[in-house]
């Protein structure tokens, strides 16, 4: 019983740090062919177009947002959001 609440937690605490450290980064946000997206309350779009990250799926409809948390708003710039984006 003990090794299953272990794992639980395990995989709690996992999900819970992805989830924070994806907020303190600018991402990509759109899913391709049809990309209508909007940034998370704690992010702002800094940048716009097609493609995003993947060259690949590029939106036919729509643009890609490159969303960055509000704490780096107006210090840092568009190509220095794209350079760290993930």
């Amino acid at each position: 019983m003990s090794t299953k609440i272990m794992a639980m937690f395990l995989v709690m605490f996992v999900f819970v740090h992805y989830a924070a450290a994806a907020s303190r980064h600018c991402t990509w946000h759109g899913t391709a062919p049809i990309c209508f997206p909007s940034c998370p309350s704690d992010k702002f779009a800094i940048k716009e177009n097609n493609c995003g990250k993947a060259k690949i799926a590029c939106c036919v409809t729509g643009k890609k947002k490159l969303c960055c948390p509000v704490t780096l708003k107006g210090q840092i710039t568009p190509e220095q959001a794209e350079a760290i984006a993930h």
